[in-house]
């Protein structure tokens, strides 16, 4: 009898087993497909691009490993929902624990150009690069990517809702990461709540701190936090990505940024400008990570400026100019009337000294913390579909 039961169990299992591996896999049925996505039967409303569809699929790319040579590291490695989405690192790991040379910044939705030197012209020109370079991800061979990913059973499914057609190619997924990218606003912070009430939300130091960054400490002069980025002033608390600046970090910079792409010795130390919203969370701060706090860096633009010949006007003491307009000491330092100042126009201006009082800087990183939006952490929509929560 014990027999017969064991014989018709092994049957049983035998059955069940060969019934579900038959069975069709979905991308909403994790326990039936090990490994894929688990996706809500709608997609999430991702309103910057219009196709929810497209940015659903961008999101399962974005944390999809598969998109990795040897299948161990995707975008979300460097940049996690759990850190703002950056990775708190000041240099991130890559492909066989390979480092990268710059900082991941946090990820925000960019409608100029990205990346620290700004060699990408847009968010849909930048996913592929990462996936590309030898030290991140290191698929080099784009084709051999997509028909890697055409074999994958659950990205047929969402490419022909995203697209009307299961036909895979890397235009296609650099249209779905970019509809996915172009959704990180997350703005809903103090300061733009604070902007239809006059900021009466503002603590007193707080108050202070947004004096002091539209006023004597000339940090919207780079930092357009009334902008989204795009010049539409729609709020979002962006600032202009066209724009690249020295800051004074070095005297001689090992790392050139834009003059490393451009070969143009006055761009030499020049990067994108970062955006400030969720400053508070992506620490260490610059293109090498070299600030650890917020604190750091609102001292280093206070008293630790380098007089790189490069060194941007606006961060300089121009005595009577000072207080003047952009156009205004245009008009003065432009010479040679091409449209901007160059190093030998600015030459005789030193660096300048804000001494702002220990209160003063408090209150500066005070109104910088007002960018922040918690919910970066928690918004599904963003977060990881193959381990959700």
């Amino acid at each position: 009898m014990k027999i017969k039961i064991t014989v018709f169990s092994f049957l049983i299992v035998a059955f069940l087993i060969t019934v579900s591996c038959h069975k069709k896999p979905t991308i909403h049925d994790n326990e039936n497909y090990s490994g894929g996505p688990i996706l809500p039967d709608e997609p999430y409303d991702y309103p910057r691009t219009g196709n929810d569809h497209a940015a659903t699929l961008g999101r399962v790319l974005f944390y999809d490993k598969n998109l990795s040579l040897n299948n161990t590291i995707a975008c979300a490695g460097c940049h996690q929902q759990s850190k703002a989405f950056c990775d708190n690192q000041q240099f991130s790991t890559g492909l066989q624990d390979k480092v990268t040379g710059r900082n991941s910044p946090g990820i925000f939705a960019r409608d100029g150009k990205v990346f620290w030197d700004g060699r990408a012209n847009n968010m849909f020109d930048l996913v592929l690069r990462p996936i590309k370079n030898h030290v991140e991800m290191k698929f080099e061979n784009i084709d051999a990517l997509t028909q890697k990913i055409s074999q994958i059973g659950y990205y047929k499914e969402l490419f022909e809702k995203a697209y009307g057609t299961d036909a895979i190619d890397s235009n296609k997924i650099k249209n779905a990461m970019g509809n996915f990218l172009m959704n990180f606003t997350f703005s809903n912070n103090k300061f733009n709540t604070g902007k239809i009430n006059s900021f009466q939300n503002f603590t007193a130091s707080e108050t202070l701190g947004k004096e002091i960054f539209f006023g004597k400490g000339k940090c919207s002069q780079c930092h357009k936090v009334n902008d989204d980025g795009t010049g539409t002033g729609t709020g979002y608390g962006s600032t202009v990505q066209t724009f690249s600046f020295n800051i004074g970090l070095e005297h001689v910079y090992k790392d050139k940024g834009i003059g490393e792409i451009t070969k143009d010795e006055y761009d030499y130390g020049k990067f994108i400008i970062p955006v400030l919203l969720n400053v508070e969370y992506t620490a260490p701060y610059m293109h090498d990570g070299r600030f650890k706090t917020l604190e750091e860096v609102v001292e280093h633009y206070n008293s630790q400026l380098k007089n790189h010949a490069n060194l941007d006007f606006r961060l300089r003491d121009l005595g009577a100019l000072n207080n003047a307009t952009e156009t205004e000491v245009l008009n003065q330092l432009d010479v040679n009337k091409n449209g901007k100042v160059d190093p030998p126009e600015m030459a005789a201006y030193p660096p300048a000294q804000l001494g702002l009082t220990v209160g003063e800087k408090k209150a500066l990183v005070d109104f910088l913390k007002t960018l922040s939006d918690p919910t970066i952490f928690t918004e599904k929509k963003f977060s990881d579909p193959f381990n959700p929560y």
